[in-house]
């Protein structure tokens, strides 16, 4: 069951704006005034040695460098933890294309695109792409650079027929994103997860983490359904996964958007339980920029 089913999409200046709201954000986390996850320029502190020419003021440590009257200063050395693969598994299944007015749940997972691969662009990660539908999914090899990132979220939004890939009847795409791993990644799931099987799906995942990390992004897909619906008449729509007509109640219409959060939040529970996280986000774009951010930068910066 759906509610608008137009499609919209996120334009390079806001992708822009989100590339700007995360450097600020790890800029305050590293450099705030407030206790910080990071230490000095770079992620795992390594210890302590002599100012030399070419260090920044920003790695002086100020209350050792009084033990020494200040000659010589003392600096703060650090080691930037290595690199991974960021791969982000994007639903792009018509589900997402729901929403109201220009608002949709699709446009709410191309956030989550631009801000977790700006994030890992901070830690010079390379950032993949796994869109699936459903029926097909298509696949965009990591690389690094904030151009990457603009690149996935226009695959995502404009996925090329060209590159979509048929999912086999034998295969998963749990199976699809095993496969695609070379190198130690960062598996992040993006999704309203209202598909069948969605149980089945998380539970296969669970394997990938042997050897991987991995969170699931849950997109609040409740709002689309929140109308004021006058009359106490029938509604007729349509499902957007199956295609087929639906004629509900003027008050079972009225309880859909609770439905929606019910069914997500007990997908929640059901995936914390197999020992996967859930980050919950909805349309609100700054406060889903400052959530992801976040998480991600706190998980990432605790990888060993």
């Amino acid at each position: 069951m759906t509610g608008d089913t137009n499609r919209s999409f996120l334009g390079d200046l806001e992708v822009d704006e989100i590339a700007i709201s995360v450097l600020s954000r790890v800029r305050e986390m590293i450099f705030g005034d407030h206790k910080s996850v990071f230490t000095g320029q770079g992620f795992d502190f390594s210890g302590l040695r002599e100012w030399q020419p070419g260090d920044r003021q920003v790695s002086v440590d100020w209350a050792h460098s009084t033990h020494t009257g200040f000659s010589p200063l003392i600096v703060r050395e650090c080691v930037e933890e290595r690199s991974v693969d960021v791969w982000l598994v994007a639903d792009n299944s018509l589900s997402v294309r729901c929403g109201i007015g220009n608002e949709t749940v699709g446009n709410i997972i191309a956030r989550t695109i631009a801000t977790i691969g700006f994030s890992g662009v901070v830690f010079q990660d390379r950032i993949g792409l796994i869109a699936f539908d459903g029926k097909n999914y298509l696949i965009e090899a990591p690389k690094g650079g904030k151009k990457q990132v603009h690149r996935i979220v226009d695959i995502y939004h404009e996925p090329v027929s060209s590159h979509l890939i048929p999912i086999r009847r034998q295969e998963s795409i749990a199976r699809i994103i095993s496969g695609s791993l070379k190198r130690t990644s960062l598996v992040v799931v993006v999704s309203d997860f209202l598909f069948s099987e969605a149980e089945l799906f998380i539970k296969e995942l669970t394997d990938i983490r042997s050897g991987h990390d991995l969170f699931l992004v849950m997109a609040d897909a409740s709002f689309p359904f929140e109308f004021n619906l006058n009359s106490g008449g029938w509604v007729e729509g349509v499902d957007a996964e199956t295609g087929q007509l639906k004629l509900l109640s003027g008050k079972e219409f009225q309880k859909l958007g609770e439905r929606v959060r019910s069914y997500q939040k007990g997908l929640e529970l059901f995936s914390e339980k197999q020992g996967i996280e859930v980050v919950n986000i909805g349309k609100d774009r700054d406060a889903l920029t400052t959530a992801l951010a976040d998480f991600f930068l706190l998980r990432r910066s605790r990888r060993r």
